[in-house]
């Protein structure tokens, strides 16, 4: 896992490669379509939905909440 800063959490935290392919499916509609999958990590803090891309905070989003 990578540690990078967390808009969302408002500090330093672990970041796990996108866990399924729902994750996958919302990246690839809120991104452009040139942009590799592999490149954007999930935060792994519990509760935190933020998704960025390596080495450019100001590239992610947030997933939607569960069940939306």
């Amino acid at each position: 896992m990578t540690k990078m800063p967390c808009k969302n959490c408002g500090s330093s935290e672990e970041f796990e490669p996108l866990r399924n392919d729902a994750e996958k499916a919302h990246v690839r509609e809120n991104k452009p379509k040139w942009a590799r999958l592999g490149s954007y990590r999930r935060c792994s803090r519990e509760g935190c939905r933020r998704y960025q891309r390596l080495g450019d905070v100001n590239d992610g989003g947030t997933f939607p909440e569960p069940g939306k």
